[in-house]
């Protein structure tokens, strides 16, 4: 058993394991020989479990994940075939968590410990997770892709500046929104310079010349404009600048959108805090409120009178869920915050009295500005448990006025089989007004077999792995009159996973995103001197 004395005096090995990173020792034949005690405190293991086993067979690889294992040995393997430090900034390495496996991050560098023979007899292998990170830029590039939708469905004032020529122009929508005439406007970039607001123009610049001196494609600003009657509003302004062969900007183009209204809308609803929370106390229901990121920032009385919980307490709510219902009501929660859409869900909470459960029907609903930003969560419970059995299932107008609406179009295929189970009214634009629900896939998109839709859903379901395919070209029947138009869609494809942690199903969604995609061929043809 290789021990890290013996590539050390014996007084260093304690130096050694007190070191506060996470590192590991393995022999060329990826033995572990020893660790730090932060490693330890971090995989919850003792020296004795690990020291003198193979390093996969303390740390098994997720099976649906096969890479993750080439991704480490690659890194084991460049340090020792060439004796040199190697560095891979991020790979994924599951960790087992119960029945299954925890999805992780990881920063890992291998470092070669060479005898006086130049071989190498030790590897030193350093771990960093960085789980939160990765997962943290994940929700932000969804946030991001909700902005772009939300762009796309807002009216907004188009623009393009030729920055070579200091050339401006405007597109429609100004003189509607702001109130000038292109001509009142003026040609040149000094009139958008002199229209915003002092005590933001300086900051704006900053953020401008930062985003050309990294050669960034998109930008994206916050400030007050000044309207034709002197008053100023707040806009969202994004721009996409194409550059030359020498990295040179050529051409933005962009879009502003006036939130004034939204920002008035929070400053409302700030207002009337105490009021509406009155509201949902004189409710006959439990209710509740959420931030537009799903953290339950309020229950009524009747909540804590129900469940026993503390008065004041939102934390730790799913604790008071029935075991068998917690993961289902966590999961359909966090994808209806994720999504935007309309939650609804029966399932048990338990009465403190007595301890028994009571079968519920949640519903949330997401309340949002008039640029459509969801501003808060609001929900309630109505109890159902006598009438569980019995309850036909009705039709929501509502609901389906505002999914016939809605910007993103959904599938849910169910089992092996990919048995359609849901779909919202937008899925007819796109392949017509076909048999869906308890069809399979195989027959209601059978011409799908030729570009390997199977194969793709076969992937996600057996790999347990999302897949996206963005600007995606479809003919679409927008207006249902048969009168078909070209359009372009970023497709998501998600597993949905049981209560076990096994895909049970796969979640098809669709944003059309043709107008960026216009916008940004508009652009690359500038760049390249096309009319």
């Amino acid at each position: 058993m290789h021990q890290i004395t013996a590539i050390s005096p014996p007084m260093l090995a304690p130096i050694f394991r007190a070191l506060p990173r996470l590192y590991a020792v393995l022999t060329p034949d990826l033995v572990i020989a020893d660790a730090t005690d932060a490693l330890l405190k971090q995989l919850h293991m003792t020296r004795e479990q690990i020291v003198g086993q193979p390093l996969f067979a303390v740390f098994p690889n997720n099976p649906n994940h096969p890479e993750s294992q080439e991704a480490v040995l690659q890194c084991l393997q460049h340090a020792l075939m060439h004796k040199e430090l190697f560095h891979n900034p991020m790979l994924r390495y599951d960790m087992q968590s119960g029945a299954g496996y925890e999805e992780r991050y990881w920063s890992a560098t291998s470092v070669p410990v060479l005898n006086d023979a130049g071989e190498v007899q030790y590897l030193i292998h350093e771990v960093s997770d960085v789980t939160d990170k990765i997962l943290f830029e994940r929700m932000h590039q969804q946030s991001q892709e909700q902005l772009n939708l939300i762009s796309n469905a807002t009216k907004a004032i188009a623009w393009e500046y030729d920055i070579v020529n200091d050339h401006m122009h405007w597109g429609e929508g100004l003189q509607e929104i702001f109130g000038y005439t292109p001509e009142e406007m003026g040609p040149s970039g000094d009139s958008w310079d002199s229209r915003v607001h002092p005590d933001d123009f300086e900051e704006v610049q900053r953020s401008i010349q930062e985003a050309l001196a990294n050669k960034q494609s998109t930008w994206t600003g916050e400030y007050r404009f000044q309207k034709a009657d002197g008053s100023y509003s707040y806009i969202l302004d994004q721009g996409y600048t194409t550059y030359n062969s020498l990295g040179q900007p050529v051409r933005t183009i962009g879009s502003i959108i006036d939130i004034t209204q939204n920002r008035d809308t929070q400053k409302a609803l700030k207002e009337s805090d105490a009021r509406f929370h009155h509201l949902l106390e004189v409710l006959p229901h439990m209710a509740w409120t959420a931030s537009p990121k799903g953290k339950v920032l309020f229950f009524n009385e009747n909540w804590y009178s129900f469940t026993g919980m503390k008065r004041g307490q939102t934390d730790g709510w799913i604790g008071v869920v029935h075991p068998e219902d917690s993961a289902m009501v966590l999961t359909n929660w966090h994808n209806a915050v994720a999504s935007g859409t309309t939650y609804e869900l029966e399932y048990r909470i338990r009465q403190h009295i007595d301890g028994s459960y009571r079968w519920f029907q949640e519903r949330g609903l997401p309340m949002r500005d008039a640029n459509g930003n969801i501003t808060l969560w609001i929900g309630t419970y109505t109890d159902i448990d006598d009438q569980k059995n019995q309850v036909e299932e009705r039709k929501d107008d509502r609901l389906e006025s505002m999914l016939r609406l809605a910007p993103v179009h959904l599938c849910m295929l169910q089992g092996p089989n990919y048995v359609c189970q849901y779909v919202t009214p937008g899925v007819y634009k796109l392949y017509g007004n076909r048999n869906y629900i308890g069809r399979s896939a195989h027959e209601i998109w059978p011409e799908l077999e030729e570009i390997g839709f199977f194969d793709l859903l076969d992937e996600v379901y057996t790999k347990g792995r999302t897949v996206y395919i963005n600007e995606f070209r479809a003919k679409i029947d927008h207006k249902l009159n048969g009168d078909l138009r070209d359009a372009y869609f970023n497709f998501k494809y998600q597993p949905l996973f049981d209560s076990t942690s096994n895909v049970e199903g796969i979640i098809i969604s669709a944003i059309e995103v043709t107008n960026l995609v216009i916008a940004r061929q508009k652009a690359e043809a500038l760049a390249r001197g096309e009319s």
